[in-house]
Protein backbone atom coordinates (compact mmCIF):
# COMPACT_ATOMS: atom_id res chain seq x y z
CA UNK A 1 0.00 0.00 0.00
CA UNK A 2 1.32 3.33 -1.02
CA UNK A 3 2.49 5.15 2.14
CA UNK A 4 -0.14 8.95 1.76
CA UNK A 5 2.39 11.59 1.92
CA UNK A 6 2.58 13.96 4.95
CA UNK A 7 2.22 17.25 5.51
CA UNK A 8 5.98 19.16 6.32
CA UNK A 9 5.33 20.96 9.33
CA UNK A 10 5.88 24.86 9.24
CA UNK A 11 9.68 25.80 10.61
CA UNK A 12 8.84 27.76 13.46
CA UNK A 13 10.68 31.39 12.45
CA UNK A 14 13.34 32.87 14.85
CA UNK A 15 11.52 36.21 14.51
CA UNK A 16 8.65 34.33 16.77
CA UNK A 17 10.69 34.42 19.98
CA UNK A 18 11.61 38.14 19.62
CA UNK A 19 9.25 39.13 22.17
CA UNK A 20 10.59 36.56 24.63
CA UNK A 21 14.04 37.52 24.08
CA UNK A 22 13.21 41.45 24.67
CA UNK A 23 10.84 40.63 27.74
CA UNK A 24 13.47 38.42 29.39
CA UNK A 25 16.55 41.52 28.87
CA UNK A 26 13.57 44.34 29.88
CA UNK A 27 13.51 42.09 33.15
CA UNK A 28 17.11 41.82 33.60
CA UNK A 29 17.61 45.69 33.02
CA UNK A 30 14.54 46.71 36.06
CA UNK A 31 16.53 43.93 38.11
CA UNK A 32 19.63 45.69 38.13
CA UNK A 33 17.58 49.28 38.00
CA UNK A 34 16.09 47.97 41.48
CA UNK A 35 19.41 46.72 43.04
CA UNK A 36 21.04 49.65 41.68
CA UNK A 37 18.75 51.68 43.28
CA UNK A 38 16.09 49.92 46.06
CA UNK A 39 14.55 53.39 47.11
CA UNK A 40 12.66 53.17 43.68
CA UNK A 41 10.58 50.53 45.24
CA UNK A 42 9.55 52.84 48.16
CA UNK A 43 5.19 53.30 47.84
CA UNK A 44 3.71 52.57 44.74
CA UNK A 45 7.22 51.31 43.37
CA UNK A 46 6.25 47.48 44.35
CA UNK A 47 3.01 47.40 42.73
CA UNK A 48 4.87 48.77 39.60
CA UNK A 49 7.19 46.38 39.34
CA UNK A 50 5.56 43.33 39.65
CA UNK A 51 2.62 44.68 37.18
CA UNK A 52 6.01 45.57 34.88
CA UNK A 53 6.84 41.58 35.51
CA UNK A 54 3.45 40.10 35.13
CA UNK A 55 2.80 41.87 31.68
CA UNK A 56 6.53 40.86 30.62
CA UNK A 57 6.04 37.54 31.30
CA UNK A 58 2.62 37.03 29.59
CA UNK A 59 4.62 38.41 26.48
CA UNK A 60 7.21 35.90 26.90
CA UNK A 61 4.96 33.14 27.28
CA UNK A 62 3.12 34.15 24.08
CA UNK A 63 6.07 34.64 22.22
CA UNK A 64 6.59 30.93 23.03
CA UNK A 65 3.45 29.83 22.04
CA UNK A 66 3.98 31.75 18.64
CA UNK A 67 7.11 30.15 18.48
CA UNK A 68 6.18 26.41 19.35
CA UNK A 69 2.65 26.38 17.56
CA UNK A 70 3.44 28.40 14.63
CA UNK A 71 1.09 28.11 11.37
CA UNK A 72 2.14 28.82 7.72
CA UNK A 73 -0.75 31.77 8.08
CA UNK A 74 0.85 32.98 11.50
CA UNK A 75 4.24 33.09 10.29
CA UNK A 76 2.99 34.74 7.17
CA UNK A 77 1.14 37.86 9.55
CA UNK A 78 4.11 38.02 11.74
CA UNK A 79 6.72 38.62 9.10
CA UNK A 80 5.60 42.28 8.21
CA UNK A 81 4.55 42.50 12.34
CA UNK A 82 8.35 42.43 13.03
CA UNK A 83 9.54 44.59 10.54
CA UNK A 84 6.70 47.36 11.29
CA UNK A 85 7.36 46.91 15.19
CA UNK A 86 11.58 47.08 14.67
CA UNK A 87 10.86 50.80 12.48
CA UNK A 88 8.03 51.75 15.40
CA UNK A 89 10.72 50.79 18.19
CA UNK A 90 13.42 53.08 16.06
CA UNK A 91 10.78 55.81 16.10
CA UNK A 92 9.75 55.55 19.87
CA UNK A 93 13.49 55.92 21.11
CA UNK A 94 13.91 58.94 18.66
CA UNK A 95 10.92 60.27 20.29
CA UNK A 96 12.16 59.87 23.65
CA UNK A 97 15.83 61.47 22.81
CA UNK A 98 14.03 63.83 21.29
CA UNK A 99 12.42 64.65 24.99
CA UNK A 100 15.48 64.51 26.70
CA UNK A 101 17.32 67.27 24.65
CA UNK A 102 14.61 69.34 22.57
CA UNK A 103 12.92 70.70 25.94
CA UNK A 104 10.72 72.72 23.96
CA UNK A 105 8.94 70.99 21.49
CA UNK A 106 7.15 72.32 18.18
CA UNK A 107 3.57 70.38 17.01
CA UNK A 108 5.32 68.83 14.21
CA UNK A 109 7.68 67.34 17.18
CA UNK A 110 5.24 66.01 18.90
CA UNK A 111 2.39 64.78 17.06
CA UNK A 112 4.59 62.73 14.55
CA UNK A 113 5.72 60.06 16.13
CA UNK A 114 2.12 59.34 17.11
CA UNK A 115 0.98 59.28 13.10
CA UNK A 116 3.93 57.18 12.50
CA UNK A 117 2.73 54.78 15.09
CA UNK A 118 -0.94 54.64 13.26
CA UNK A 119 0.23 54.53 10.12
CA UNK A 120 2.82 51.35 11.19
CA UNK A 121 0.03 49.61 13.16
CA UNK A 122 -2.83 50.72 10.20
CA UNK A 123 -0.25 49.08 7.38
CA UNK A 124 0.85 46.16 9.57
CA UNK A 125 -2.84 44.93 10.01
CA UNK A 126 -3.24 45.38 5.86
CA UNK A 127 -0.42 43.51 5.03
CA UNK A 128 -0.89 40.77 7.93
CA UNK A 129 -4.36 40.27 6.35
CA UNK A 130 -3.36 40.57 2.49
CA UNK A 131 -0.43 38.20 3.14
CA UNK A 132 -2.75 35.56 5.47
CA UNK A 133 -5.88 36.20 4.79
CA UNK A 134 -7.42 36.56 7.93
CA UNK A 135 -8.52 39.41 10.00
CA UNK A 136 -7.94 37.65 12.90
CA UNK A 137 -4.53 37.00 12.40
CA UNK A 138 -4.23 40.61 11.08
CA UNK A 139 -5.19 41.65 14.38
CA UNK A 140 -2.47 39.11 16.24
CA UNK A 141 -0.35 41.11 13.45
CA UNK A 142 -0.95 44.47 15.09
CA UNK A 143 -0.46 43.48 18.44
CA UNK A 144 2.61 41.85 17.29
CA UNK A 145 4.35 45.27 15.84
CA UNK A 146 2.96 47.09 19.19
CA UNK A 147 4.82 44.16 21.26
CA UNK A 148 8.56 44.79 19.29
CA UNK A 149 7.88 47.89 19.16
CA UNK A 150 7.56 48.88 23.05
CA UNK A 151 10.23 46.44 24.19
CA UNK A 152 12.69 47.67 21.92
CA UNK A 153 11.92 51.24 23.11
CA UNK A 154 11.98 49.76 26.76
CA UNK A 155 15.50 48.22 26.57
CA UNK A 156 17.00 51.33 25.07
CA UNK A 157 15.35 53.31 27.81
CA UNK A 158 16.67 51.43 31.07
CA UNK A 159 19.81 52.02 29.00
CA UNK A 160 19.82 55.32 28.66
CA UNK A 161 18.78 56.17 31.78
CA UNK A 162 22.03 54.20 33.35
CA UNK A 163 24.16 55.84 30.43
CA UNK A 164 22.21 59.75 31.17
CA UNK A 165 21.33 59.45 34.21
CA UNK A 166 21.71 62.87 34.85
CA UNK A 167 20.41 64.23 31.88
CA UNK A 168 17.36 62.20 32.77
CA UNK A 169 17.48 63.63 36.28
CA UNK A 170 17.18 67.13 34.42
CA UNK A 171 14.91 66.48 31.81
CA UNK A 172 12.49 65.17 35.35
CA UNK A 173 13.49 68.34 37.74
CA UNK A 174 9.76 69.63 37.79
CA UNK A 175 8.19 65.89 38.56
CA UNK A 176 10.84 64.89 40.91
CA UNK A 177 10.39 67.99 42.90
CA UNK A 178 6.34 67.63 43.27
CA UNK A 179 6.84 64.11 44.38
CA UNK A 180 8.55 64.49 47.11
CA UNK A 181 10.98 61.56 46.90
CA UNK A 182 14.49 62.08 48.91
CA UNK A 183 16.52 60.57 45.95
CA UNK A 184 16.72 61.72 42.43
CA UNK A 185 18.53 58.75 40.99
CA UNK A 186 16.22 56.58 42.27
CA UNK A 187 13.07 58.29 41.00
CA UNK A 188 14.46 58.12 37.58
CA UNK A 189 14.01 54.68 38.25
CA UNK A 190 10.08 54.73 39.60
CA UNK A 191 9.30 56.95 36.83
CA UNK A 192 10.83 54.37 34.08
CA UNK A 193 9.23 51.80 36.16
CA UNK A 194 6.10 53.60 35.59
CA UNK A 195 6.47 54.49 32.36
CA UNK A 196 7.03 51.47 31.47
CA UNK A 197 3.72 49.72 32.65
CA UNK A 198 1.80 52.03 30.64
CA UNK A 199 3.68 51.40 27.60
CA UNK A 200 3.81 47.74 27.85
CA UNK A 201 -0.76 47.62 28.33
CA UNK A 202 -1.70 50.69 26.51
CA UNK A 203 0.37 49.93 23.29
CA UNK A 204 -0.98 45.99 22.54
CA UNK A 205 -4.45 48.09 22.99
CA UNK A 206 -3.83 50.30 20.39
CA UNK A 207 -2.23 47.84 18.06
CA UNK A 208 -5.49 45.80 18.13
CA UNK A 209 -7.76 48.23 17.08
CA UNK A 210 -5.72 50.00 14.54
CA UNK A 211 -4.36 46.82 13.19
CA UNK A 212 -8.26 45.85 12.42
CA UNK A 213 -9.12 48.83 10.78
CA UNK A 214 -6.40 48.11 8.31
CA UNK A 215 -7.32 44.70 8.09
CA UNK A 216 -11.14 45.53 7.60
CA UNK A 217 -10.04 48.08 5.09
CA UNK A 218 -7.73 45.37 3.33
CA UNK A 219 -10.66 43.17 3.00
CA UNK A 220 -13.03 45.83 1.62
CA UNK A 221 -10.74 47.51 -0.55
CA UNK A 222 -7.84 45.10 -1.98
CA UNK A 223 -9.78 44.07 -5.08
CA UNK A 224 -11.81 47.31 -6.07
CA UNK A 225 -10.90 48.90 -9.26
CA UNK A 226 -8.07 51.37 -10.26
CA UNK A 227 -10.59 54.49 -9.90
CA UNK A 228 -12.40 53.47 -6.61
CA UNK A 229 -9.07 52.67 -5.23
CA UNK A 230 -7.53 55.96 -6.71
CA UNK A 231 -11.07 57.67 -5.00
CA UNK A 232 -10.26 56.33 -1.41
CA UNK A 233 -6.71 57.06 -1.57
CA UNK A 234 -7.57 61.22 -2.03
CA UNK A 235 -10.20 60.47 0.45
CA UNK A 236 -7.61 59.55 2.97
CA UNK A 237 -4.94 62.55 2.19
CA UNK A 238 -8.13 64.89 2.75
CA UNK A 239 -9.45 62.86 6.00
CA UNK A 240 -5.59 62.67 7.55
CA UNK A 241 -5.09 66.67 6.93
CA UNK A 242 -8.62 67.27 8.13
CA UNK A 243 -7.41 65.12 11.28
CA UNK A 244 -4.13 66.98 11.05
CA UNK A 245 -5.58 69.86 11.31
CA UNK A 246 -8.15 69.46 14.19
CA UNK A 247 -5.16 68.33 16.43
CA UNK A 248 -3.13 71.47 15.74
CA UNK A 249 -6.62 73.63 16.90
CA UNK A 250 -6.98 71.75 20.12
CA UNK A 251 -3.29 72.16 20.43
CA UNK A 252 -3.91 75.94 20.81
CA UNK A 253 -7.31 75.77 23.05
CA UNK A 254 -7.16 75.63 26.47
CA UNK A 255 -6.81 71.91 28.46
CA UNK A 256 -10.79 71.93 29.03
CA UNK A 257 -11.62 72.32 25.79
CA UNK A 258 -9.47 70.34 23.95
CA UNK A 259 -10.90 66.45 24.09
CA UNK A 260 -13.74 66.92 21.57
CA UNK A 261 -10.70 68.04 19.11
CA UNK A 262 -8.29 65.63 19.99
CA UNK A 263 -11.27 62.67 20.00
CA UNK A 264 -12.14 64.12 16.28
CA UNK A 265 -8.64 64.11 15.12
CA UNK A 266 -7.06 60.68 15.86
CA UNK A 267 -10.62 59.21 14.84
CA UNK A 268 -9.81 60.76 11.50
CA UNK A 269 -6.32 60.12 11.72
CA UNK A 270 -6.54 56.55 11.88
CA UNK A 271 -9.38 55.85 9.61
CA UNK A 272 -7.44 57.67 6.95
CA UNK A 273 -4.44 55.68 7.87
CA UNK A 274 -6.38 52.34 7.69
CA UNK A 275 -7.74 53.46 4.43
CA UNK A 276 -3.64 54.45 2.92
CA UNK A 277 -2.15 50.88 2.71
CA UNK A 278 -4.70 48.92 1.10
CA UNK A 279 -5.67 51.70 -1.18
CA UNK A 280 -2.22 52.10 -2.31
CA UNK A 281 -2.00 48.25 -2.79
CA UNK A 282 -4.41 48.08 -4.96
CA UNK A 283 -3.49 51.18 -7.01
CA UNK A 284 -0.44 49.49 -7.37
CA UNK A 285 -1.75 46.10 -7.86
CA UNK A 286 -3.89 47.42 -10.69
CA UNK A 287 -1.05 49.21 -12.55
CA UNK A 288 1.40 46.16 -12.47
CA UNK A 289 -1.77 44.05 -13.99
CA UNK A 290 -2.27 46.71 -16.94
CA UNK A 291 1.52 46.62 -17.72
CA UNK A 292 1.55 42.89 -17.87
CA UNK A 293 -1.39 42.93 -20.00
CA UNK A 294 0.46 45.18 -22.10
Amino acid sequence: MPVSAQRPKPARPLLALAPAIGAVIVLALIAVSVVRHPEALKGDGVRLAWLNVVVLLAYALAALRAWLFSSPRLIAALRPAALAGSILGAVLIANHLTELFVPNRNFALVIAPVFLAIALFAATGSAARQRSGSILMAMAAGVWCAMVGVLILLCAGFVIAFLLQARVELWLQDAYAASGSGDPAAYVVYNTLQAASEGLLRMPVAGLFIGFLGALSNASIARRPRPVALALFSAAIIGFIAGAAALWHANALARAARPPFILAGLLLVCAALAIAHPAWSAIRQSTQSAKALR
